[in-house]
């Protein structure tokens, strides 16, 4: 139950003094399942059950409702790590007001759109699928992702406005609506330029021109073989031999790896079209520009591709972007001694199992970012426990010094500030109230405080128990509230300040209210 102050950041580590079922000998235990997070929201799942109406010959309608059970159960691994037992709602009108709801969808075709007459599948896909998530949201729930963000799955013309908006440094881009329209403007185009379909995925249908011949016979083909009302979006290319795919989590690299084109000349770096991957990239040093890049856009979850234009490459200088998918794939890394082609170890029985440890890995790092984005809504209150909310210097004065002052059923006996309850439950609107207290000579001290709390009713959302005073340093920041008496000597007659602790407050700039021994909170709230 002593907690040291976690570094910054969802996946930051601490130390923990943990009991066991009826004190058993940790020798006797085969594994330790679970550490439950203080103050974990409530969380779910969004089940989508797949009901499409294709008419392909070839389509599984079952592949897709596969893929979706495993991101389900990988969730649901993920979930009692940190403390959660999940609500899987699978209808707006189940959601509980309040609750962190994950979900995922995993491709295009997952579910069919209603058009309107005139109206293009490929445009409305996206829209459809922001609509049909954000009612969880309009009935009250959190998603996560927001379902917002959808709105620009394979969709790069809405990329291209929000990179533009955003100030995302991107290569020279145009938005053509026609063939005419694009040999008319021919001459503003940068070559050599890559000719894409905006609602296209996987480097279907790219085309590239080195010159204004090209440009025009290109424009000429894509145009004769697109939907009608489809735009053709062209970018001056970036000639260089590799790009970076980086996949992020609430703007935190999560997973990332260079794709190498076959030669300069290639219009991309996919494996479709000759790439190949390398596995070491440095996700410490893209990590600012990653960060700045989704609290730039909104885009919360993605996979991002970067390209540099320079032939030797510094990942720390900024990048040109050139898309980012809020559902992408991850591929995962290859074997040490991989030499083969990663479309070859696609194949392999290995390929699963490595597929699934990273998603895995990335189940968590969602699971956190909800559990930080919680944690980030209000203020943290730190409230002291004796002589703040319990009259504890009662006790200890009657026992004149003696060890059983601290023992489990004195303590129990302790009576509360007579208006602190009330204070405690108004508060907690407004802030995360986090129960910090000096126990560390009590009997069982983090299960008996605990036990007290609650027969009084107070509503709180950690308990933290040190060892000494100045231990309560390590949990306080700038932005945070400390609520203490700073009194200590309750055994005597005439109990003494802490200045000890106020001098270290004080020069470390930590906020904090002192309260009154022996007094109310009527007195120290507004």
């Amino acid at each position: 139950h002593w907690r040291a102050a976690p570094a910054v950041g969802p996946g930051a580590r601490t130390r923990i003094r943990f009991s066991t079922p009826d004190n058993v000998p940790l020798a006797r235990l085969g594994s330790l399942v679970a550490v439950a997070y203080p103050m974990a929201p409530k969380m779910g799942w969004v089940e989508f059950l797949h009901t499409p109406n294709k008419k392909a010959k070839d389509y599984d309608p079952y592949k897709r409702r596969r893929r979706k059970e495993i991101y389900r159960e990988l969730f649901f691994e993920a979930f009692p790590t940190v403390g959660v037992d999940p609500q899987m709602v699978d209808h707006p009108a189940e959601t509980t007001r309040g609750t962190w709801y994950l979900w995922r969808m995993s491709h295009h075709d997952e579910f069919d759109v209603p058009l309107k007459p005139g109206e293009m599948y490929e445009k409305q896909m996206p829209r459809h699928f922001a609509k049909v998530f954000g009612d969880f949201e309009r009935n009250g729930g959190k998603l996560f992702p927001p379902p917002w963000n959808y709105e620009y799955y394979e969709n790069k013309v809405g990329l291209t406005r929000l990179f533009q908006r955003a100030g995302v440094r991107m290569p020279a881009t145009w938005i053509f609506g026609g063939a005419a329209e694009a040999r008319a403007k021919a001459g503003d185009v940068g070559f050599p330029a890559i000719v894409k379909d905006p609602y296209g995925y996987s480097s279907i249908g790219l085309m590239q021109a080195h010159d204004r011949v090209e440009f025009e016979a290109a424009i000429g083909k894509f145009f004769k073989s697109v939907k009608p009302g489809t735009e053709a979006l062209v970018q001056s290319k970036v000639v260089a031999m590799r790009e970076a795919r980086v996949t992020y989590v609430d703007g935190r690299p999560f997973h990332g790896y260079w794709r190498i084109r076959e030669n300069l000349k290639s219009a991309s770096a996919a494996s479709t079209r000759g790439g190949y991957q390398d596995f070491g990239f440095p996700l410490a040093d893209i990590a600012p520009f990653v960060q700045n890049f989704a609290n730039a856009t909104g885009i919360a979850v993605g996979g991002v591709d970067l390209i540099w234009s320079a032939e030797k490459v510094d990942v720390k200088v900024e990048p040109y972007t050139l898309e980012v998918s809020p559902t992408s794939d991850i591929n995962p890394a290859t074997p040490a001694d991989w030499t083969r082609s990663y479309a070859e170890f696609k194949k392999t029985k290995g390929f699963r199992a490595a597929y699934l440890k990273v998603r895995r890995q990335w189940t968590d790092a969602m699971v956190l970012a909800v559990l930080d984005r919680h944690r980030q809504r209000r203020k943290h209150l730190f409230v002291d426990i004796d002589n703040v909310v319990s009259l504890s210097a009662l006790r200890i004065k009657r026992w004149r010094g003696d060890p059983r002052a601290y023992g489990a059923g004195e303590t129990l006996q302790d009576r509360p500030v007579p208006d602190a309850v009330e204070a405690i439950r108004q508060l907690r609107g407004d802030f995360f109230i986090r129960f910090l207290t000096a126990r560390g000579q009590y009997e069982d001290c983090f299960n008996v405080t605990q036990t007290w709390l609650d027969a009084q009713g107070f509503e709180y959302d950690d308990l933290i128990i040190v060892r000494r005073p100045l231990d309560k340093l390590a949990h306080l920041t700038k932005e945070s509230l400390l609520v203490d008496d700073f009194t200590s000597g309750h055994e005597g007659d005439a109990p003494r300040m802490n200045n000890a602790l106020i001098d270290k407050l004080q020069l470390r700039g930590l906020p904090f209210v002192v309260f009154k021994l022996g007094g109310l909170w009527a007195d120290v709230l507004p």
